[in-house]
């Protein structure tokens, strides 16, 4: 359980372990596994409501709010002007399927 199958996934999240790279489910599914299937090291996943981390600034909306991705790729938008050009120390506000929001608790990372 856990492996990604063409034909069954639309998408995969790819371990990042160093020489493992094993190709997994994707979240949703009921074949997700929040370890790899090969190497057994935990995947990034979705962060929770209330998690602190520290996200890199990707880049900016025509409305100003930053779009940010965490270490496992996933997608924060943050709506602040005084953020780090590169990083930012967030909380996770709210989650959902695709994205989440975070508000800002240090800008010097």
């Amino acid at each position: 359980m856990g492996r990604y199958l063409p034909g069954e996934h639309d998408s995969f999240l790819k371990c990042d372990t160093p020489r493992c790279g094993a190709n997994n489910a994707p979240e949703g599914t009921t074949a997700y596994d929040n370890e790899c299937w090969r190497c057994g090291e935990p995947l990034g996943g979705k962060p929770e409501p209330g998690d602190e981390l520290t996200v890199d600034i990707v880049d900016e909306k025509h409305d100003g709010t930053l779009v940010c991705k965490t270490e496992s790729g996933f997608v924060l938008f943050l709506e602040e002007e005084t953020a780090s050009p590169l990083q930012a120390r967030v909380r996770v506000v709210s989650v959902d399927d695709t994205h989440g929001q975070a508000e800002l608790l240090d800008s010097g990372t």
